[in-house]
């Protein structure tokens, strides 16, 4: 009666534990068919990429945590918890020269019944893609004229220039930079200083010029 027991309870803590495993071919189709939705079937088919570093946590047969890449194996280990899906964009726009790919990573949870906890992350796309509109942002060559004006230093090399999108404020910054000097130290690590300039892409105002130390140590 003992021993019929104890094999009663380990047969019940064996389905508990392992009993919510499913196929990672499963996961990801669902996922993949959520975001969809979100991006409409061209952007996702031509532009989204899938995320090999997408994790997904487990429980063990002790009840301990433990995560591990959603495509390593067949069947996800141990009691499925959550995974938390990720792809990568890179959305050609050409109707804004200035910003004419827009990229970034985008991301959802999927809880242990396979369901989305909460929507796409999609902030770092421009209120702009959405709406079709042209983004009315100023060129990189405007934005070099300005950076030129504003009394530079002698730099050792051509200056660069990116545009920066704030997902948060949704503002547009060209940032306009230059190197002054540059050396090694006995590590052969280069530190320096480098010169920039940040302007508002859309009114062309200068919103800081300064002069930072760098190190490619950090």
């Amino acid at each position: 009666m003992k021993q019929l027991i104890i094999l009663i309870l380990t047969f019940s803590l064996s389905t508990t534990i392992f009993g919510q495993k499913y196929l990672t071919a499963d996961i990801k189709s669902k996922a993949d068919s959520i975001l969809r939705i979100y991006l409409g079937e061209f952007v996702f088919n031509n532009y989204c990429s899938y995320d090999i570093n997408t994790y997904y946590e487990y429980k063990g047969i002790f009840g301990k945590t433990h995560w591990e890449t959603l495509n390593k194996f067949k069947k996800t280990k141990g009691k499925f918890v959550k995974v938390d899906m990720r792809w990568n964009l890179a959305i050609p726009y050409p109707v804004c020269p200035a910003f004419d790919t827009i990229r970034g990573k985008t991301s959802f949870i999927i809880d242990n019944l396979l369901r989305p906890a909460g929507k796409p992350y999609l902030e770092f796309i421009p209120d702009f893609y959405w709406n079709k509109d042209s983004c009315y942002l100023i060129n990189r060559e405007k934005a070099f004229t300005i950076a030129r004006q504003q009394n530079l230093k002698i730099g050792i090399d051509k200056m660069k220039a990116r545009i920066i999108y704030d997902s948060k404020t949704k503002t547009f910054t060209w940032e306009v930079s230059q190197t002054l000097w540059s050396k090694k130290d006995g590590f052969n690590n280069d530190y320096g200083e480098s010169e920039i300039v940040s302007i508002d892409a859309i009114t062309g105002k200068v919103k800081s010029h300064e002069i930072l130390t760098f190190s490619s140590l950090y």
